[in-house]
């Protein structure tokens, strides 16, 4: 009692400072985001605003505004509708393929060979060699066949592969794949023969042969046949030709691409010219998108900051920041490491700002977009994000970083939108991976589509042609080496507050660790029982949406405490019960110190506290029913009274989701174990009977599962028990060719 009072102090003591701390750092992130970008600019010229900025969309222009000097520029949008155009204009573009044609043919002749030959025998050995799947019993359907309509029905399926071939047959999903395009027809170069044509052919996508399409295509062709011969079999003749040939005409993706971008070169960009002079915007009109544009292109306007402004920016800062908070911590509200998680994600911006800093005082003589490309927008998100494994709490992490970014003097009307939307796609593809490769890729999309997304908000303040490279670059330096550093601290962080990352869980859930080897070794019973129900556990998480692998792991560690008395727990017993020696008394003390002793042993391995807990709460207060039967019954004859509690454990009921999913997963393993020619209805009975044990004893009442939650879970276990215990049924064309040879 004196040790938890203890550990209670000790972590009120703890709560407090993080709280101290949190409250030190907040002040600290409200005043960088103030002074930041007002000391952005080492020039007397601070806070320097162009004329695009100052105006808005839809509102009234306050003066006439003329052109100072003349300026021409390209039209975006009407030259890439132009392109557009032209690239659409472009067929899609096929060619027959040397190899799949002699590949086809070669099957064809060496089928019909091994028919003239030894007959089905070869043939069937020919399909093996070939690793073609006979699905449609060809080969036992031509045995079949008489001599006569044998011979005649392989020289109409040499003459039928050579028609195909040479008119062509094309892949499905090509041929979809350039319908959903919008395209009905296509070009079509090279024959069999390869020997290339002056001009491509143009044809009807309605007019192709593909392998669903044969039967069809092949229909008044087949016709003849059968008036020669009426037992002709035409379905015969297309299951042969989808078993030995493939498609010979292949979508040429990449030349198809490379004509319409020598189409697109073709085009010749819009050039808007403006001469000096020309008034830009009229006092009292409405200001439209284009003047916004011209204005960006005419040079920057100095603009001081008056004390309405700075009053304004103090509050706007205020208010995101403490809406920010308010919702980070709605997120964790039942999270013990709630402040510490807080902590974490305003160092994170405080880290960006200095750095936001550092480069507006670089590049303050760059251009609006460069900068936006520049700004270290993405690194706190994603250390969020992967420190506290919710994607959620980096996007309220990139809305208060892009709350002040917005505020810097060099930022554009789309700076907001330009850094939540780089730091939601990087959160989007940027997620925990098993394999290493995956990195590379997701990193690869990230840049990719934040290109693009980073090119269309910034054409909407008029970026120029010449500053996509520079944007790009931006992208690229940006993301690679905001992942980089959030990949060197997490890993740092977690280790330093044991914190269960994504990547620590799967450490724990796919490596063998000294207390797990040892339990293997000494309880190999209670160590298949928790591979089991860690199964169980993370495919129930998964299905409600908690932390799966939290779940796992929990499911893997939560009977470690048995390693020190593995012959007193059935699953490690054989016909020996060593229960049967002693006291219901002293049985269900053994029984209730597996918990402590695991506690123990998880905090001597370095678990994470939500592991610990799970181990701590797996099995709530519940009372240890046989052994507390047994002592009834005992007392009984002696007339005495057996308390209830003495036989009950002694823990916390499960007071998250994962703990109590565990809990389920325990008792609905060990009580399918007993079950006898188990099926579906009886799993799912024994499954509810568990959990509604469980809801009457209130086990569940702090778990934040709702009744929903817990049909999920149920349908969840059932499904993996049968997948689990599934049997396979004797066929019984097996039975009689196995029966030979036992009997020879």
């Amino acid at each position: 009692m004196k040790q938890n009072k203890a550990s209670l102090d000790r972590g009120k003591k703890s709560k407090q400072i993080e709280r101290k701390v949190s409250l030190v750092l907040m002040v600290c992130t409200v005043l960088l985001a103030m002074l930041i970008p007002l000391g952005s600019s080492r020039t007397s010229d601070r806070g320097l605003r162009s004329l695009s900025v100052r105006y808005v969309a839809g509102e009234l222009a306050e003066q006439d505004v003329f052109a100072t000097s003349s300026f021409q520029y390209i039209d975006e949008t009407k030259t890439q509708q132009h392109i557009l155009a032209q690239e659409k204009a472009v067929l899609p573009y096929f060619s027959f393929m040397l190899r799949s044609t002699t590949l086809s043919t070669q099957r064809v002749q060496q089928f019909v060979q091994a028919w003239l030959g030894k007959g089905q025998e070869e043939a069937q050995l020919l399909l093996d060699a070939f690793a073609l799947s006979d699905s449609k019993h060809v080969v036992s359907r031509i045995a079949d066949l008489p001599p006569e309509e044998r011979l005649f029905l392989l020289q109409a399926l040499q003459e039928t592969s050579h028609a195909v071939l040479e008119e062509g047959l094309y892949r499905t999903e090509e041929i979809e794949t350039i319908r959903q395009q919008g395209y009905e027809r296509f070009l079509l170069d090279n024959t069999v023969s390869m020997d290339t044509q002056q001009t491509a052919q143009q044809r009807s996508v309605d007019a192709v042969m593909t392998g669903e399409t044969l039967f069809d295509s092949l229909s008044s062709w087949l016709k003849g046949y059968e008036m020669v011969n009426e037992s002709f079999q035409s379905h015969l003749i297309v299951d042969a030709l989808s078993l030995l040939i493939e498609a010979n005409v292949h979508y040429e993706e990449v030349k198809t691409l490379s004509l319409r971008e020598e189409a697109a070169q073709t085009v010749m960009p819009v050039i808007v010219t403006i001469e000096r002079g020309q008034k830009i915007l009229a006092k009292d009109t409405v200001v439209t998108q284009e003047q916004l544009a011209l204005l960006q292109r005419m040079g920057e306007q100095s603009f001081g900051y008056t004390v309405f402004e700075l009053v304004g920016r103090a509050i706007f800062i205020l208010f995101a920041s403490a809406v920010s908070v308010y919702v980070f911590l709605q997120f964790l509200h039942n999270d013990k490491r709630l402040y510490l998680y807080l902590n974490l994600m305003l160092v994170s911006v405080i880290l960006s700002l200095l750095a936001l800093y550092m480069i507006g005082y670089l590049l303050e003589n760059r251009t609006i977009v460069f900068l936006d490309s520049y700004l270290p927008i993405v690194f706190a998100p994603l250390f969020t994000a992967h420190i506290t494994s919710k994607k959620r709490l980096g996007l309220v992490t990139a809305f208060l970083l892009s709350s002040f970014v917005t505020l810097m003097p060099q930022a554009s009307s789309m700076t907001f939108f330009f850094s939540l939307s780089v730091s939601g796609i990087c959160l989007y593809f940027f997620q925990y991976t098993i394999k290493r490769l995956e990195d590379l890729f997701n990193w690869f999309y990230a840049i990719v589509i934040s290109s693009f997304a980073a090119i269309a908000l910034n054409v909407v303040v008029g970026i120029q042609l010449t500053s996509v490279l520079p944007l790009i670059g931006g992208i690229v330096l940006n993301v690679t080496i905001s992942l980089v550093f959030a990949e060197a601290l997490v890993p740092l962080c977690e280790r330093m507050f044991n914190i269960p990352t994504a990547y620590r869980l799967s450490e724990l859930a796919f490596s063998d660790s000294p207390v797990l080897e040892r339990l293997s070794t000494v309880a190999q019973g209670t160590y298949n029982h928790s591979r089991y129900v860690s199964d169980l556990a993370y495919k129930a998480a998964k299905a409600i949406g908690a932390n799966a692998m939290l779940a796992r792991v929990g499911g893997i560690y939560h009977d470690i405490g048995k390693s020190d008395h593995p012959e007193y727990f059935i699953e490690n017993q054989g016909t020996e019960n060593k229960h049967d020696d002693i006291k219901p008394s002293l049985s269900v003390a053994i029984i209730k110190s597996h918990v402590k002793l695991g506690l123990e042993k998880g905090r001597e391995v370095g678990l994470p506290q939500e592991v610990l807990d799970i181990i701590a709460q797996h099995h709530g207060n519940d009372v240890i029913q046989f052994f507390y039967n047994e002592a009834k019954e005992q007392a009984l004859k002696a007339g005495m009274d057996v308390k209830q509690d003495d036989f009950s454990y002694s823990g916390d009921v499960p007071a998250s989701p994962e703990s109590a999913i565990v809990m389920l997963a325990d008792c609905v393993e060990a009580a399918s174990r007993t079950m006898k020619k188990p099926n579906h209805s009886k799993y799912q009975k024994l499954v509810h009977s568990v959990i509604m044990g469980k809801i009457e004893r209130d086990q569940l009442k702090d778990s934040q599962l709702s009744l929903t939650d817990l049909d999920v879970i149920e349908d969840a276990f059932v499904q993996t028990l049968i997948g689990r215990d599934h049997h396979r049924i004797e066929y019984p064309d097996e039975a009689k060719e196995e029966r030979p040879k036992t009997e020879g």
